[in-house]
């Protein structure tokens, strides 16, 4: 009996015990003391706790603290155990996992079940890109800086002739502070010289004003130097505030040098505790401050946003610079270079490792697709912060690739190569579809996938049309006299492969009624036997003695300008018509009220007047005639109508 009330107390102790540590490691991650929270998670799981919570909150603080090889051990446990109940960012952070560790193949394949939204045609782009990028080969030389240390040094930015940089304090003893999610020390600004874009070995540290028992890092500095915005947390008299889990966010602060001290240090009006505001960057001009931040509103985890400031130093509301820009993912570290190229690290863009470096140039507002910068700055684990002169074109960036002195490192860079776009275009040319000859002198247009006409050229003696485009659906129409127009629809796919080529080939126009050519072809044109080019398209009708555009006739002429848009040399000829009831000379004036109704409606519409015609018939071309019967109502309908008509020559 006291056996087994002795394993029963065991048992009992033993229980408690974990639930202990439960609490405790629940605890730890609570606060985003990861580091603590991963040996406790590990510890219980090898004493056989399988509890998906347990799984989930021991591999994410693997995640958090890059340790990728034990995050993806745990991953792969929670999906097998878990399978299609499984939530989208454990699939992602798996696959990220798997890219940090070097199994390409296998991260692309769970990434492509995360990206399960996005059409394999276009997934499939993505990768076809990479590829070409790799093939492109090294577009910078790279140097890890002597700098480094074995911890965590990142976010430079330039100072004059010096960069400032973050990195754990030093010489603060055995019992100093530790920053909970790493167990280092708190992070503080540094300097150093630059020196032939490399820098010098020494580095101090930037300001004792600056520098407080926090964390500091990812500064920028107004064009005189005079003033600095900078990374801490949050905090209100050197206090830590925190939200309403007790963790402390980031905030952007600001300082003034005077008398070559550092003072009004100043949290800015946007940030707020909740939330993150960090990494910020100010333009040339000094009115514009580039940030990351995960506050509402954003479109992922962290998106880039920018405030403008006025000459009295006033900030305006954040603005998240959109979806050409900003995933569902993680965009942070922006860099806005004096030519309005904007930097930034993101793992939502397609990428060769964890964080990859993007750029995108600013004009007008807009914002170009992101470029990857390739290799060497990317690689399979963390590349951020980036920094570029574009004098020298040369700069600085961080990384925790393997080869680098501690967790991130620092180091500088020499573009060797320029950093252009994928340039895309479409090439062709117009051929006679019975012949296969370049019908010289044809006529081409370019329209985006909305309709609008973008370009326009001439086939000439070279016999080749060339456009340079964007990815994305386009139209090509050809036109040339005698000869029926030509469309083709095409897609460029935004993957590395520049060229693309489109042949059109354009029927004549025969002599006689050629419908089941035109059928076979499947042009919307039909030709009658006059010689006549009609548009297939139903004859907008006539109430009875009226000349007015119905509401049912405006929806067939509104195609009928989509047409005419999409062929700018086409010109038509409305011809309008009454039933046989009324003289023939009222017939004939109504009959021409209606055409120049007709065109007027196409002319408030933006087609050019000098390209219509307008006839009335009156009663002299009756669909249906009604002279060896008395016509119906209907049948009265059908004659009161306006057809379009291209007259051509016939060959």
């Amino acid at each position: 009996m006291k056996k087994i009330f002795y394993i029963y107390l065991l048992a009992t102790i033993s229980v408690f015990a974990q639930e202990s540590q439960i609490k405790k490691a629940d605890k730890y991650f609570s606060k985003a003391s990861f580091e603590k929270s991963a040996q406790l998670y590990t510890t219980l799981i090898s004493g056989g706790n399988s509890d998906s919570k347990i799984l989930k909150k021991g591999a994410d603080s693997y995640y958090f603290i890059s340790d990728f090889k034990n995050a993806s051990d745990l991953y792969k446990k929670i999906i097998s155990k878990e399978k299609d109940s499984i939530e989208d960012h454990y699939i992602f952070r798996y696959a990220q996992s798997l890219k940090a560790i070097g199994k390409i193949e296998e991260s692309n394949k769970w990434m492509k079940i995360y990206e399960k939204d996005i059409p394999e045609v276009i997934y499939k782009a993505n990768l076809d890109k990479l590829e070409s990028i790799k093939k492109q080969g090294n577009k910078f030389e790279i140097k890890n800086e002597a700098i480094n240390t074995s911890k965590s040094d990142f976010g430079p930015s330039f100072y004059k002739n010096q960069l400032v940089y973050s990195s754990p304090k030093k010489n603060r003893g055995l019992f100093s502070k530790k920053y909970k999610w790493n167990d280092q020390a708190y992070l503080d600004l540094f300097v150093a010289t630059i020196n032939k874009n490399s820098l010098d070995s020494l580095s101090n540290p930037f300001s004792k004003e600056l520098n407080s028992k926090l964390h500091e890092a990812n500064v920028t500095f107004t064009s005189d130097g005079k003033k600095i915005y900078f990374t801490r947390n949050n905090s209100n008299n050197g206090k830590r505030e925190k939200d309403e889990n007790k963790i402390t966010q980031l905030s952007i602060y600001s300082a003034d040098l005077i008398d070559g001290v550092w003072k009004n240090i100043t949290s800015l009006p946007f940030n707020g505790n909740d939330f993150s505001t960090m990494h910020p960057s100010l333009n040339k001009e000094n009115n514009r401050l580039y940030f990351s931040s995960d506050r509402p509103g954003s479109l992922g985890s962290f998106d880039i946003f920018y405030v403008s400031i006025d000459s009295n130093g006033n900030f305006g509301k954040p603005i998240n610079l959109g979806e050409e820009i900003n995933t569902k993912n993680r965009e942070q570290f922006p860099f806005i270079s004096d030519e309005d190229k904007l930097f930034f690290s993101s793992d939502g863009h397609p990428g060769f490792g964890l964080l990859d470096v993007f750029m995108t140039k600013i004009t007008n507002e807009t914002y170009s697709k992101p470029l990857n910068l390739g290799l060497p700055i990317n690689t399979n684990s963390d590349d951020f912060s980036l920094i570029y002169d574009e004098t020298t074109k040369s700069g600085f960036f961080a990384s925790n690739r393997a080869d680098g002195k501690g967790d991130d490192d620092i180091y500088s860079f020499s573009q060797t190569v320029p950093l252009d776009d994928f340039k895309y275009y479409v090439h062709g040319t117009v051929l006679d579809d019975a012949t296969d000859y370049i019908v010289t002198g044809a006529s081409v247009f370019l329209f985006d996938e909305k309709g609008n006409k973008i370009n326009e050229t001439t086939i000439t003696t070279n016999g080749e049309f060339l456009f340079v485009l964007k990815p994305g659906t386009y139209k090509l129409s050809a036109y040339y006299p005698e000869y029926i127009p030509a469309e083709k629809t095409f897609t460029i796919l935004d993957n590395g492969i520049a060229e693309t080529e489109q042949i059109i080939k354009i029927k004549k126009i025969p002599k006689t009624f050629l419908e089941e050519l035109i059928a076979e072809q499947g042009d919307p044109r039909v030709i009658t036997d006059n010689g006549v080019l009609m548009f297939d398209l139903p004859e907008i009708l006539f109430d009875f003695d009226k000349s007015n555009i119905r509401i049912d006739a405006q929806v067939h002429l509104d195609k009928l300008i989509d047409k005419l848009n999409r062929y700018p040399l086409i010109n038509i000829e409305i011809g309008s018509h009454t039933d046989e009831r009324g003289t023939i000379e009222y017939n004939n004036k109504l009959s021409q009220e209606r055409a120049t109704s007709t065109m007027n409606y196409l002319v408030d519409k933006g087609i050019e007047s000098t390209r219509i015609t307008a006839k009335g018939f009156g009663e002299t071309k009756p669909k249906v005639d009604c002279t060896d019967h008395k016509c119906s109502d209907d049948e009265h309908q059908i004659n009161r109508r306006s057809e379009f008509v291209i007259i051509v020559k016939p060959e």
